[in-house]
């Protein structure tokens, strides 16, 4: 249930509603359909950042889906239709969730992907993770994993690698849900050191440590990451620098040159 909106009070009369905005009463045509109306080039449009709660029993989860079908030979197509099949299913698992998504657009609007993004708790982190699929179709995932990296060339010049914040973006493709929670920490093994967030000074001081006894560049990272997941899709790593303007970045893609969609 949402609250907030409204005052609860039923719905004006459409005559009321006519007689607001100069028309006639009953001049609302309830059976206009122009969605249907004939266009010669078939396309895919549907509904982008649709804020849902995705629950399975247990959490609720705040989601933001994009879903997309194809019009045929019509104008255009039934976006309200998209929105109630994202309002009106459940499942355990948040793949066949999508799935069931798919299959009640398909019904009436064939040819619909959907992709969503959220935030997975993670320990005292929020990763964020995208999913992509259709209602029969490969899943591709992405997830970006949080971390920092010490550098191993001033290590060496000076004794100490100067520190930053890093990220990793991974995406992989699957027929079946994902143990997310498993794949997160297979990443955060590529990083010199991972943040946490409430830490006693002594904490702190171990922290520094950890990180300067695994220096990693930008590029040690996308390897570590490729060495875990060899099936992946495509890696970049990129770190945040804390001692220049610019930023870090490394890539590696199983077909050399290709760039991810999502």
């Amino acid at each position: 249930m949402r609250y907030g909106r409204g005052t609860g009070e039923d719905d004006a009369p459409v005559e009321a509603l006519a007689d607001s905005v100069g028309a006639p009463p009953n001049y609302i045509d309830t059976f206009a359909d122009t969605q249907n109306e004939p266009a010669a080039l078939a396309i895919d449009a549907g509904v982008s950042d649709l804020k849902v709660l995705y629950q399975n029993g247990k959490v609720a989860l705040p989601v933001s889906l994009t879903i997309q079908t194809s019009t045929g030979l019509h104008r255009g197509v039934h976006m309200s239709r998209l929105v109630h099949a994202a309002t009106s299913h459940s499942s355990p698992e948040i793949v066949s969730w999508l799935r069931m998504i798919c299959k009640e657009v398909n019904k009436s609007q064939p040819g619909s992907s959907v992709a969503c993004s959220f935030e997975l708790p993670y320990a005292d982190q929020f990763i964020p993770v995208s999913i992509r699929t259709s209602r029969s179709g490969a899943v591709r995932y992405r997830f970006t994993a949080k971390g920092m990296t010490a550098c191993p060339c001033s290590k060496k010049m000076v004794g100490v690698g100067h520190m930053q914040r890093a990220e990793i973006v991974m995406i992989l493709g699957g027929d079946a849900q994902l143990d997310m929670l498993k794949l997160v920490d297979k990443m955060e093994e590529c990083f010199s050191a991972v943040p946490t967030e409430k830490m006693k000074r002594i904490d702190e001081a171990k922290k520094i440590l950890e990180a300067q006894e695994h220096g990693r560049f930008a590029e040690d990272l996308v390897r570590e990451c490729v060495r875990r997941f060899p099936n992946a899709d495509y890696i970049r790593a990129r770190c945040f620098e804390s001692i220049h303007a610019h930023d870090a970045v490394a890539t590696w893609s199983r077909k050399p040159g290709w760039l991810p969609e999502f």
